[in-house]
């Protein structure tokens, strides 16, 4: 299945030939009739050499409607280059192939239309050799021109043959297992409910599968399938495609959107990519630039970032980060084109290279140059290990999909940087082995820090630790371990602490805790308050002694020496032996102590699961 994209300008007579090829008019609205202008893309097809079908997209020709044209010819194989024998080369003649040429389509045939209206053959041959030099260092400068009459039918077959001879040496739309469906259209049929159409790319799709709709993160099924008016039961990648959805309302999409797998792609608002600037272009590009981002069916307004330099002259190179107004789904490899808003013109393209960049890159930094570089005309490896260095930790799976490289050589890709110990898989998540070490130096740095900041804590609260690394609790817990098991970290309840430290106090912190526990061991079970002990050796010690095993703090009044608080647990367990159950009434009388305390002991040995309250009772669990 190959789809053709027509480009020409209004009076070039692109739709009634498009109709004298295929017998379909694709112009479909009701102004276009009207106006005999084609204003949004139309569809048609016709039969291949074969019998296969082969699509076509008619696109608006008109300057006023080129932003249109643009939705529909990201997904083209071939292009078919209208222009009129009566008025030659025209001003968006050359913006349509100056598109063709920055979406590096494979190939093309030029209809040279309304030859019935010319009466002087010098005429004829002097706007073939301008056409001639107009193609040239272009993708279409091998292309044939053909004159040709949609009214005499004069060149028809010719250009068939043409079109049969060039989709002969294009070979069809890989199957890499991502489906994806850059949306052109969106309608309602009564009965069917919402249907979209545009050009699949990357896989094939069948009634049932689950989809989901990008970069609005909608779920939907897909109902049923139409390739040019024929219900199929699946639809093979290349080939033009409405699809009934069901679960999805018409309201919630739009052109732009695009159909796919359900976790295959989500939206992005920054992207990394490569940039040719056309020559004939007014200006260069600069930094900070607003511009109209177009890629598949999508339109979106951007800021560019120029990496690397100033600005972009006409006819140079280089990379730019994109940041858009609003989410896009993109790939690796997807082609692009940019366009100033205001005047309307076209002003260069070429392919994103990374569309979950991650963050904002430092402009003229070397490494991101070269992360650029690599992204651009590195080896599978080299794009492969770049992306996980972007995104690990990452789930290898995410990995493979987010990599823009076809599924087959994305799993080889990454089988062979595990082999060569480029890669390894921790906790379930794919790092780089530089990534994997880095991380472990990470932590333990963490730990170092929070000594240095607070050398009275024990160590880092695990959680805390946690969110500070930012990773996923599964690779978070493997990495404890192993460094536990290495001894650089030990790991004492809810605190993580580098194997070494000790927590020492001055000579007047050790006097005030002396004086502390001297009090504690005076007052036994009517122990000091939290207050007093804080007021004695300050909050940063008291938290010390409570983290070490010194005090143990059992309400938010009432704390005790370790020893005290074990003789006093033990009392109440030989009681409820003996007795069976204790309220607050015995226990105060047990103790020889005030209600506040009996009730905040009881408390906590409920809360330790210790003892149970049956009414006003306390019983042993």
């Amino acid at each position: 299945m190959h789809v053709i994209g027509t480009a020409g300008h209004v009076d070039h007579g692109k739709s009634t030939l498009v109709e004298a090829l295929t017998g379909i008019d694709p112009d479909r609205l009701k102004e276009e009739k009207e106006r005999e202008m084609t204003i949004d893309l139309g569809f048609a097809w016709m039969a291949g050499e074969h019998g296969e079908e082969i699509g076509i997209v008619d696109v608006p020709g008109h300057r006023d409607f080129i932003e249109n044209m643009l939705a529909g010819v990201g997904g083209i194989d071939l292009a078919l280059l209208v222009i009129a024998a009566d008025e030659g080369v025209m001003p968006q003649t050359k913006e349509h192939l100056a598109i063709l040429d920055l979406l590096q389509v494979m190939g093309g045939v030029v209809a040279l239309t309304k030859v019935d209206l010319i009466d002087d053959p010098d005429w004829l041959e002097l706007v073939i050799l301008d056409v001639s030099e107009t193609l040239q260092g272009t993708v279409l400068q091998e292309a044939p021109i053909i004159p040709v009459s949609a009214v005499t039918e004069h060149g028809i077959s010719e250009i068939k043959s043409q079109i049969y001879e060039q989709l002969n040496h294009i070979e069809s739309r890989p199957n890499n297992m991502r489906p994806r469906l850059p949306i052109d259209r969106v309608f309602t049929l009564s009965g069917f409910g919402t249907v979209v159409t545009g050009t699949l790319i990357g896989g094939r799709i069948e009634v049932g599968d689950t989809v989901e709709i990008q970069p609005i993160s909608v779920q939907g099924r897909i109902r049923g399938l139409q390739t040019h008016q024929t219900s199929r039961q699946t639809a093979e990648p290349g080939s033009r495609v409405a699809v009934n959805l069901s679960g999805i309302n018409r309201e919630m999409i739009k052109r732009g959107h695009v159909l796919a797998r359900p976790g295959m792609f989500k939206g992005t608002i920054l992207c990394d990519v490569n940039y040719r600037h056309l020559i004939n272009s007014s200006a260069p590009l600069k930094h900070n630039e607003e511009v109209k981002l177009f890629t598949g069916s999508a339109e979106v307004i951007a800021r560019t970032r120029v990496i690397g330099d100033r600005q972009i002259d006409p006819g140079a190179t280089g990379w730019l980060q994109l940041a858009l107004r609003e989410p896009i789904a993109i790939a690796h490899g997807d082609h692009y084109i940019l366009r100033r808003p205001s005047p309307p013109t076209t002003i260069g393209g070429g392919k994103i290279l990374d569309p979950h960049p991650g963050r904002r890159h430092k402009r003229f930094r070397q490494d991101v140059i070269s992360h650029f570089e690599t992204m651009a005309e590195g080896s599978p490896l080299d794009v492969l290990e770049q992306v996980l260095v972007r995104l690990e930790p990452i789930l290898p799976q995410s990995l493979i999909s987010k990599s823009g490289l076809e599924v087959g050589e994305a799993k080889d890709t990454w089988q062979r940087l595990l082999d060569q110990d480029k890669a390894v898989v921790v906790g379930g998540y794919a790092m780089t082995s530089t990534g994997w070490i880095n991380l472990q130096n990470r932590m333990v740095s963490l730990i170092g820090d929070f000594h240095k900041e607070y050398p009275l804590r024990l160590g880092i609260p695990r959680e805390e630790l946690r969110s500070r690394l930012d990773i996923p609790t599964t690779l978070f817990n493997v990495l404890l371990e192993g460094l536990s098991a290495g001894g650089q970290i030990s790991v004492t309840g809810r605190s993580i602490k580098l194997h070494h430290h000790k927590v020492s106090f001055t000579s007047d912190q050790q006097k005030a805790i002396d004086q502390l526990l001297a009090w504690f061991a005076e007052n036994g079970v009517n122990s000091p308050s939290v207050k007093d002990a804080k007021n004695i050796v300050g909050e940063d010690v008291f938290t010390a002694l409570i983290e070490i095993g010194e005090i143990v703090q059992i309400s938010p009044d009432v704390v005790y020496r370790q020893t005290d608080y074990k003789a006093i647990v033990e009392q109440i367990r030989t009681f409820l032996l003996e007795n069976g159950k204790i309220n607050a009434a015995e226990l105060r009388d047990l103790l020889n102590t005030s209600r506040k305390y009996a009730i905040a002991l009881l408390e906590h040995l409920d809360d330790v699961r210790m003892t149970k309250r049956v009414g006003d009772d306390r019983q042993l669990l």
